[in-house]
Formats: structure tokens, sequence, C-alpha cells
């Protein structure tokens, strides 16, 4: 069945970049929570610290822990929402967003290193058919 296969090559090969990734982590210091907090919100804006619990499954008091160690080095800072004072979110500074620069383009280097032998025809190809699949995944 092709598609226990693929399903392996893709498990696989998704370890080996985050991998890859984790190197730049080990030099900065932060763990794969941290790190998946500061990427959430770079992707998807400042947030609450409810909303991070929920899109991240963790507990609000571990998020609540998270928060405060990434701000204490300042990758990320809470502030008041200009509608609601009363709320606050989270969301990444300056140094936080060039954390999660470094670590994408060490990915997108070693990405670049293991596809060399790709012509250019291959790896659009190859972005294409993962590009339908990543849309047929969101649809479910």
């Amino acid at each position: 069945m092709i598609e226990r296969e693929l399903e392996k090559v893709m498990r696989d090969l998704a370890f080996k970049i985050t991998k890859k990734g984790r190197e730049a982590l080990n030099e900065i210091g932060l763990t794969p929570p941290q790190f998946n907090l500061m990427v959430h919100l770079y992707f998807n804006g400042p947030l609450n610290q409810t909303n991070l619990s929920k899109d991240l499954y963790l507990a609000k008091s571990t998020i609540s822990g998270i928060v405060e160690r990434l701000e204490k080095r300042r990758f990320v800072k809470r502030a008041k929402r200009e509608k609601d004072r009363r709320s606050e979110i989270v969301l990444l500074t300056p140094a936080g967003e060039e954390v999660i620069k470094r670590v994408i383009d060490k990915r997108v280097d070693f990405l670049r290193k293991i596809t060399q032998e790709l012509t250019e025809d291959e790896k659009e190809k190859l972005f294409e058919l993962l590009t339908r699949m990543k849309e047929a995944a969101d649809q479910e």
C-alpha cells in the first residue's frame, strides 16, 4: 500500500527537517515548546494565552511558564488589547522574529542541500504535489 510508504517517507523527512532546525534552537538555548509557541505567534499573530493553550494543546499554566521564560529573554512580550484593555495578548518581539527566521533559514539550507540533485522541473513538480496534498489536508 503506497500510502503507508508515503506516510513513512514524509514522517522521516519531516523529522530530519525538524532536527536540522533544532540545531539552531540548541545554539540559542530554546526548548521545542518555547519555539513552537514562537512559531505559532509568528504565523498567526498576537494571541492571548487561552488561545495559545488551545492551539498548542498545552495547559494554561504551562503556556504561562513558557511565556514568562520567553519574556525574560525578550523574545515575546505581553501587551493589553487596544479594544479591551482588561485582556492581554502575547506577541513576538523583533528578537523573537529573528530567532524564527534563523531556524527557518537553517531548514531551507538543509532542503537546498538534499534537493540539489533534483532538476528545477522536478523541484517545481514536487512543490506542486505537496501543495495539492496540503490543500486536501486543509479540507479535512
